[in-house]
């Protein structure tokens, strides 16, 4: 069987959840669900149903890298495959994986080719959002030299999301895990940068097909997501860049979202996303999803 952990986290998503794991089903890998404090009976459904999954069934909120960390820290598989609860496949293909990981020793992260329930592929893969990338973005408006996750060859690349994305241990052993101040999005872009630092790489795999559903945890809050999101993003360029490089990429990211706003304004629903890219990307205005943890583990505190 392949040595591989499944890292899955869940915060009221129940119904995805357990249509994953119906998926994983006889994979003959090691699944481990960390139930992030749901009130959805997430916990009690996957241990009735999946008697083999282990479940930790946490009772505070905390962020998508403190998540995985705690499962990775609990497994022991050469291979930590972190997947998002929002994922089916009719083939995860972990043999495949495995064997192409085991014959490039290198190679620390794997990213299967992602699509959505309707089959239309979903960029998975690309550079590093450093400054000259932002001014890239700018000038095309986000439309060439950026999205790496394309062809139907494997291929190396700047970051890949971790929705579906198979770890090497002894790399994170080296390197680190997930950085915990990041607490959603970005995480696995401050990795990968990590990773390519001390010498390892990332790779896009098309030979696997993951399909990433909407998960609706954060549905319903689409500022917050998108305050979060430009939050994390600006704790990258501080972290990896000079407080003028950082300030550039902000600057040309959020000329860019403000342009596409401008090209769009007969679309008012799309504009106005737009507007708010374009605002917290030189700025973030406004609470995240950080702030709706907190105030969740205020309220429930025993």
């Amino acid at each position: 069987m392949p040595d591989v952990s499944v890292s899955l986290v869940n915060t009221n998503s129940r119904e995805l959840l357990l249509a994953c794991l119906d998926s994983l089903r006889d994979t003959g890998v090691e699944v481990v669900v960390l139930d992030n404090a749901s009130e959805d009976g997430s916990a009690a459904a996957v241990r009735g149903r999946f008697p083999d999954v282990r479940v930790i069934e946490q009772r505070h909120r905390a962020g998508f890298g403190a998540n995985h960390n705690t499962v990775i820290r609990a497994t022991t598989g050469r291979y930590v495959f972190v997947l998002n609860e929002d994922t089916t496949s009719e083939d995860w293909g972990f043999v495949r994986m495995v064997a192409h990981l085991d014959a490039n020793p290198r190679v620390a992260a794997l990213a299967p080719r992602l699509v959505y329930p309707d089959g239309r592929p979903q960029a998975s893969a690309w550079r590093f959002p450093s400054p000259a990338t932002a001014a890239l973005g700018l000038v095309t408006l986000g439309r060439a030299g950026i999205v790496q996750s394309e062809g139907s060859e494997t291929r190396d690349v700047g970051w890949a999301m971790a929705a579906a994305l198979l770890l090497r241990r002894e790399a994170l052993d080296e390197v680190g895990l997930f950085d915990e101040e990041f607490f959603i999005y970005s995480e696995e872009t401050d990795l990968a940068l990590r990773l390519l630092r001390a010498g390892w790489r990332t790779q896009y795999f098309p030979r696997v097909t993951v399909v990433h559903h909407e998960s609706q945890f954060s549905a319903g809050i689409p500022e917050r997501r998108i305050n979060e999101m430009w939050r994390s993003r600006h704790r990258y360029w501080r972290k990896h860049h000079s407080v003028a490089g950082a300030r550039v990429a902000a600057l040309c990211t959020g000329a860019q979202y403000a342009t596409r706003a401008v090209l769009r304004v007969h679309d008012p629903e799309f504009a106005g996303r737009m507007r708010l890219h374009a605002r917290d990307a030189i700025r973030v205005q406004g609470p995240g999803l950080r702030e709706l943890a907190e105030e969740w583990n205020r309220a429930h505190e025993s």
